[in-house]
């Protein structure tokens, strides 16, 4: 099984009943012991696609608001609204009698949308930087062995030299905030399910400034696909600018190698014990 089937077997639903879908978390696609949040939503993500008629979440938001646990959980789907050209819902997960995620979603259909396109947003500059051989591979083995999540060893990831925290040459001073990486799943070209799961692939891009902080936990996500990709190969550019009380917005935005903008994303974490882990 390549990456590409082998993601989308992790996203098997048990149909409870018609808007109600039981599931238990793959644990490849896990930050330590807890299901990582693109993982999450694209599970969400599905789940709402098996309801609506509309088959391709072109914005979605997502709330983390508990832990989900390594067992089983359910996904309760309801329907807000439902057009000829759109449909929107909501689902929750919920485990052991709580809500941990709450997910909004606007779906459509890329077959036949159709209108206007302009304003492009082009490849960065810095993906041209270097040659993409010299991108390393995402492994952070070297700082710690076992340190590297399990979510990010089911894709291939190479980052740019400058980002790679975890091996580079420039100082800290000169670092940015700033994460740039090619991404593929072998085996497919990605769909809605797998651009949601890359949409929060990048870790905390802080640490390519100030290094290893710990578990940064994503509060808020929120994911705009605008097409699908022609190419199995994409490129992720990912920065945060700037940090208050310890929070902090990630953006990121994804493109095919045709040079389409295919997703952008922003997300809501925290630095836990800031202070303590960057001021002193």
């Amino acid at each position: 099984m390549n990456q590409f089937e082998q993601f989308q077997s992790a996203l098997d639903l048990t149909k409870v009943s018609d808007t109600v879908f039981s599931f238990i978390p793959d644990s490849r696609y896990f930050v330590g012991n807890t299901p990582h949040g693109g993982y999450l939503l694209a599970l969400m993500n599905k789940a709402l696609a098996e309801v609506v008629s509309h088959p391709s979440a072109i914005n979605s938001n997502v709330y983390y608001l508990d832990r989900t646990e390594p067992e089983p959980a359910e996904l309760h789907v309801e329907v807000f609204r439902t057009s000829r050209g759109s449909s929107m819902g909501q689902v929750k997960l919920i485990q052991n009698k709580k809500i941990t995620c709450l997910y909004s979603s606007l779906c459509s259909d890329f077959q036949y949308m159709k209108g206007h396109s302009g304003l492009e947003t082009p490849l960065p500059q810095i993906m041209h930087s270097v040659k993409h051989d010299d991108f390393k591979v995402m492994n952070y083995e070297s700082v710690k062995s076992g340190s590297t999540p399990s979510f990010i060893q089911q894709l291939n990831m190479s980052v740019h030299p400058d980002h790679a925290w975890w091996d580079r040459e420039i100082s800290t001073e000169e670092a940015q905030a700033r994460c740039s990486a090619y991404l593929e799943l072998e085996g497919g070209i990605a769909d809605t399910f797998v651009l949601s799961y890359l949409s929060d692939i990048l870790p905390p891009v802080v640490q390519n400034k100030y290094g290893p902080l710990g578990w940064i936990p994503t509060l808020a996500l929120t994911c705009n696909i605008r097409q699908l990709p022609e190419t199995s190969l994409l490129f992720i550019d990912g920065f945060a600018k700037d940090i208050s009380n310890g929070y902090f917005e990630q953006d990121c935005y994804i493109w095919d190698m045709n040079g389409n903008l295919v997703a952008t994303s922003r997300q809501l974490a925290k630095i836990l014990k800031s202070e303590e882990k960057i001021s002193s």
